[in-house]
Order: structure tokens, then C-alpha cells, then sequence
């Protein structure tokens, strides 16, 4: 079977290898607090960059993020804002067959596979978890060649490919994966490009409209308020574990405390470029992009923490936190208004 890939349409219609050349998104660049996010957004970043999209028009669903007792939501993309902004349709795909097969059949209608794949197989994570450690993670595929056990993907800050023992385990090919019964079929998700994307100005109207539904979605406490109620307990554990666990916990609690912002941050920063900004929602901006700095402060602190095995109440960072959650807050309800007080 020849290779298949996703149709030319809007800017999207570059083949896998000049698309291996495009450079990361701007989001993605040297200057970003925090490079990487996570493996969600950072593929969306990158898989809208590709179509000739500016995936910042979507980030105003940022503002709802919460602390969820344990880590701060995992931030995604809606699939509604999604299709509001770009007019593509992210669903659930049925998984019954070989993944190789359902990828296939998805690829040659020209849309894009979501898929949750094990990290070991993925040559970009080479500095990682690349044939060392089994961790999951999510690819964009919009290319495959099952001829050539060959595919490409949107992964982290780029554009990649995986053949022959990698392509086999990505897709669970390999026998000692293919037949093993105890092994769940992936979660997978089909993004289909069904109407061009909005144009300017109703982009910038549309995003502004998610602003404020998404700001009716804003937690009742601040976050960092409950995160700091926890913090003593979980530098307790901190000390008492493995780097391991150092890792995935600055991975679920800072990292995306601070990129979520820094993200929010790059949205007030677009809508100003659109010519929407406002003295309030710039201050909110830099608010925004304080919380991404201080996140990360927090988590120097931490990992200095551990190497002593010294417990850090990590006062100073917390309070900048604490309250440049609120100004971000309080500029994003006066520059857009709090629909909350209207409904009362």
C-alpha cells in the first residue's frame, strides 16, 4: 500500500518530509519560560502551525484551570473551541481492529489520528524515555506507510518519524505486544478538518466570546491558595521518594501551573496584536507571565529541596503565586467583564 497523508487544504498540505524542516511555533521557541508543556498541547501547537493556523486563538480556556487536590488540570485544548475556531471535529475513534488498520483507513480520508502510544518506541524522546523507560504519552499521525512499517507524527515540538521495530510497537504489531490479551486497545482521536477556519476579525470575536464562557468556568478558590494548604505534606513525600517521583510530580504541579499561564499569557498577548487589547488585560499579560516565572522558581527551590533533603515551605514563591493569580483574575473580569455578577 502506497504511503498516505493528509490532503493540501489551508496550508496544511506540505508532505512529511519538507514538514520534518518547518521550525516549532514561536510558543515553542528559545524564549519560552517553559518550552514544553504538555504532550497535547504541544502537539495541537505544532499539528495548527502546520495547517497555517495560529494555535494561540484558542488558548483563552487557561483561565479555568484549577487545583485538583493532587495536581493542577492537565490542560487541553476543548474539542468545542476547537471546532468554534478552526472547524475541526476531534472525536473518539472506535478501536476494534489492528491500530495499524484504523490509522490506515483514518489517513486516506484525510484526517489526522490522536493516538496514545508508549514513549519507548518514539525516537524523539531519545534523550528520554526512547527503548529505556515505558511511559505514555499522545502522537498526531497523518502519515503512514504500512509497506515501508513507516510513519510520521506530531510529537513534543516537532515533526517526526518511526519505522520498522519503532513502527511495530507504536502500533502493538510487534508478537509479544500483538498477542497479548491483557493489553487494552489505545485511546485514540480523529481530528477532521470540515470547514476552513475563521477568519480575521470573527477569530478575534469568537476568541473573546471563549474568554468570557471560559471565565464563567473560573475555580471558586484560588488555586494556588488550595495548593499551598497541601504544599507541607507534599514536600514530605518529596523527600521521602525517588527522583522519579521528583520528576512527575514537578511535571503535574509546577510545569503545569506555569505553562498553563505562560500560554494564557501569549493569548492576551495575540488579542493585543489583533488590535483588542486593553490597559487591564495587559496588566493581566504580565500577571500571567509572572506565574509562569515564579512556577518555575518554585521548582528550582524543589529540586534543590531534595538534593539537600531539606524541607522548603517555599514561602516567597507561593505568595507571588498567590497573588499574581489574583491580579491575572481581577484584569481578566474588569477587561471582559464577570458574566458571574450579571447572572445574580
Amino acid at each position: 500500500m502506497k504511503s498516505t497523508t493528509v490532503p493540501s487544504e489551508g496550508g496544511g498540505g506540505l508532505d512529511a518530509t519538507t514538514r520534518t524542516s518547518v521550525q516549532p511555533h514561536a510558543l515553542h521557541g528559545p524564549d519560552a519560560t517553559w518550552q514544553e508543556t504538555n504532550c497535547y498541547i504541544d502537539l495541537w501547537i505544532e499539528l495548527l502551525h502546520a495547517w497555517g493556523l495560529d494555535p494561540r486563538a484558542a488558548l483563552p480556556f487557561t483561565v479555568a484551570q484549577d487545583f485538583e487536590g493532587d495536581h493542577f488540570t492537565f490542560f487541553k485544548y476543548p474539542q468545542a473551541d476547537l471546532e468554534t475556531l478552526y472547524g475541526t471535529v476531534v472525536q473518539e475513534m472506535a478501536v476494534y481492529d489492528t491500530l495499524q488498520a484504523h490509522v490506515v483507513t483514518q489517513v486516506e480520508r484525510g484526517h489526522t489520528v490522536l493516538v496514545e502510544v508508549d514513549s519507548y518506541y518514539l525516537p524523539d524522546t531519545h534523550a528520554t524515555a526512547y527503548k529505556r523507560e515505558h511511559v505514555k504519552t499522545t502522537v498526531a499521525i497523518d502519515n503512514i506507510d504500512p509497506h515501508a512499517q513507516r510513519l510520521s507524527y506530531y510529537h513534543s515540538l516537532g515533526y517526526h518519524s518511526a519505522q520498522d521495530e519503532d513502527y511495530r510497537g507504536l502500533l502493538r504489531l510487534s508478537p509479544e505486544l500483538g498477542s497479548n490479551g491483557n493489553i487494552l486497545f489505545p485511546y485514540a482521536e480523529c481530528a477532521k478538518r470540515v470547514r476552513p477556519a475563521l477568519t480575521m476579525p470573527a477569530m478575534a470575536d469568537a476568541s473573546v466570546a471563549l474568554m468570557r464562557q471560559h471565565l464563567d468556568r473560573l475555580p471558586a478558590i484560588n488555586p494556588v491558595t488550595l495548593w499551598r494548604r497541601e504544599f507541607d505534606a507534599h514536600m514530605d513525600t518529596l523527600l521521602a521518594r525517588d527522583d522519579a517521583y521528583f520528576h512527575l510530580y514537578t511535571f503535574n504541579l509546577p510545569r503545569q501551573l506555569g505553562a498553563n499561564f505562560e500560554m494564557l499569557h501569549h493569548w492576551l498577548r495575540w488579542l493585543d496584536e489583533q488590535g483588542r487589547g486593553n490597559p487591564l488585560a495587559a496588566r493581566a499579560a504580565e500577571s500571567a507571565a509572572s506565574i509562569a516565572a515564579e512556577a518555575k522558581v518554585l521548582q528550582f527551590r524543589l529540586a534543590r529541596a531534595v538534593a539537600r533533603r531539606r524541607a522548603d515551605p517555599c514561602t516567597q514563591s507561593l505568595d507571588v503565586l498567590e497573588c499574581c493569580y489574583d491580579k491575572t483574575v481581577e484584569g481578566l473580569l474588569s477587561a471582559f467583564g464577570d458574566t458571574r455578577l450579571a447572572a445574580a
